[in-house]
């Protein structure tokens, strides 16, 4: 009667290992390939063989349906799946009830008596002869011996099996999707129609504090505040001026690897690690104004730990060896693919991002440079390029980094030839490629601060002096550091330096200097907790409604997230 119900479950169970594992599995798994076959193998012995055959059938379908299903909660439990394994459980919980009716199923016996004889208590006449069924015959044609008991029913289609087959095709359909809500948490709120917050530019009189479930991981600027990413798996968006929670999305179990939010801050890309397997990530793409889930990929690990992914203002960039896709940060399509020209390479640099453009560094033969893509598009938009020359036997490099609004990059090339027109040095703007001003020493050219570059003075492994850099003109301003002897994180914006000081581990100052080199102003503030110091880090983040800080730590009590508003 479910005979049809147990060939499409084998059908799901075939197709399993052709879909995709997610992170927490290989692309080739052993244990979902064997669990496929064994699937396979017991539907083929329970709507083909006799009866012992269907009994085995029936043991070794249910051993195989507990197992898959035992291996897809242990991913559901860690906030990752991917589609192979919802697809088999459904496969394999339809042949393990389609064999347990098979062998269990109600059977009649063939009589094997003379045909003629009366039949005890009947009435009937004498040379009454029962009537075989179809199977019977069939089964007794096969070799099947009179009077062995023989299933019935057949391949007959009933009601029930055409709706036990819809039920499963329909399960087998949805089941990746159910998985998917099963280890996502997601809380959203309606869109803003007004204007975000300014950035602060320094500390006013308030403060907020927030305290969270779990360890932080980071914190990134967002449209009307900042997210905050939890050690829980989950990613909390927090409102800039008054600190309360606004959106939530949560894998528990799943730890968040990265956070990044694009120039415009209007989305926010997280990415959940898998305990088992650290070969890929799943990358999840968020609005960052709701919370709403917009796509998710699975990328390599690497690609995502070394700064191969740009979140742009239209566009996800992701570098994978020599090529660069281009994905909508809308919907997750790919709209275009740029490959280096023919004998170079650009796989020994940074990619950065620019405002509108993505830079490339590229190692061609005979000569160095970089080549600004179109974010949109993916075309080239702008070069600056050299002549190589004599390295003296080192490789040629072209190094890039980028500021915090993606406005400037700094540019070093090694290996080119000295000629007096090249420019191997020097602060470019991203959007048109001109040289905006050429530092004397570029290696203490910080850019990863924030809005304005810093250019900091070395001197036994220690700074022994701060200067806030124009990008424009190349001009410095000098900055005091007697007010921060200590830094532990720092961060820049148009107009001011602010620094985190003199971190006891429970409370620090937050040390603020207007880039004219006037003189700073302390404001104190209590960030404790009971995690472990020697694992900790402070972050400090210049966002909408409030310069923001908080400790990353592991284990006790975690630390707050602390806004300072202006």
């Amino acid at each position: 009667m479910l005979r049809y119900m147990t060939v499409v479950g084998a059908l799901c169970a075939g197709v399993a290992p052709f879909l995709s594992g997610g992170v927490p599995r290989p692309e080739a798994d052993p244990a979902v390939i064997g669990s496929a076959v064994g699937v396979v193998l017991a539907a083929a012995l329970a709507v083909g063989g006799g009866r012992a055959r269907r009994v085995f059938a029936a043991v070794a379908g249910t051993g195989l349906a507990v197992t898959v299903w035992w291996l897809l909660v242990s991913d559901l439990l860690v906030g990752l799946t991917g589609h192979d394994l919802p697809v088999l459980a459904v496969g394999s919980l339809a042949v393990a009830v389609g064999a347990i009716e098979s062998a269990v199923r109600r059977t009649s016996a063939v009589p094997d008596r003379a045909a003629g004889t009366e039949r005890a208590g009947t009435g009937e006449a004498p040379g009454a002869v029962p009537v075989a069924s179809g199977d019977e015959v069939a089964r007794a044609g096969s070799g099947d011996q009179p009077g062995r008991a023989v299933g019935s029913g057949g391949w007959r289609v009933r009601p029930v099996g055409v709706v036990a087959v819809l039920v499963v095709a329909v399960a087998a359909v949805f089941a990746p999707v159910v998985a998917e809500g099963v280890i996502v948490r997601s809380e959203t709120r309606d869109a803003r129609d007004f204007a975000a917050e300014p950035v602060v530019e320094r500390p006013g009189g308030g403060q907020w504090a927030w305290q969270p479930a779990a360890d932080v991981v980071d914190v990134v600027p967002v449209l009307h505040g900042v997210a905050v990413a939890t050690r829980d798996g989950a990613v909390v968006g927090l409102n800039g001026t008054d600190g309360r929670v606004e959106w939530r999305y949560a894998r528990p179990g799943a730890p968040v690897g990265e956070v990044v939010a694009s120039v415009d801050r209007r989305t926010v890309l997280v990415s959940f690690r898998s305990l088992r397997d650290t070969r890929k990530q799943a990358v999840v793409v968020l609005d960052a104004d709701t919370g709403t889930p917009r796509f998710e990929k699975v990328v390599r690990s690497v690609s995502v730990e070394t700064g191969q992914l740009m979140l742009g203002t239209r566009m996800l960039t992701i570098r994978d060896h020599e090529v660069i896709t281009g994905y909508d940060v809308v919907d997750g399509g790919s709209r275009w693919q740029w490959s280096p020209p023919e004998g170079c390479t650009t796989w020994f640099g940074q990619v950065v991002r620019g405002r509108t453009t993505v830079l490339v560094p590229v190692v061609c033969a005979d000569t160095l440079g970089v080549t600004a893509l179109d974010e949109v598009t993916g075309r080239e938009r702008w070069r600056h390029e050299l002549r190589r020359g004599d390295s003296g036997g080192e490789r040629p490099d072209v190094q890039l980094h980028g500021t915090a609004n993606s406005s400037i990059a700094l540019l070093q090339i090694f290996g080119a030839q000295p000629t007096p027109d090249a420019v191997p040095n020097g602060l470019l703007d991203t959007e048109t490629g001109r040289v905006l001003s050429r530092p004397e020493r570029p290696s203490n050219v910080r850019t990863d601060v924030g809005v304005t570059p810093l250019l900091e003075e070395h001197e036994g492994g220690q700074v022994t002096g701060s200067l806030a850099l124009d990008p424009a003109t190349g001009a410095t301003t000098r900055l005091s550091i007697e007010h921060c002897p200590r830094r532990t994180a720092d961060v820049t914006t148009s107009t001011t330096y602010v620094r985190a000081c003199a971190d006891n581990g429970r409370e620090l100052t937050v040390v603020t200097q207007p880039l004219d080199g006037s003189a700073p102003t302390s404001t104190p503030v209590r960030l404790d907790g009971s995690g472990s110091r020697a694992r900790s880090d402070v972050r400090l983040v210049a966002a909408p409604g409030a310069i923001v800080l908080t400790r990353t730590a592991f284990g006790g009590t975690a630390a707050p997230v602390v806004g300072l508003t202006g």
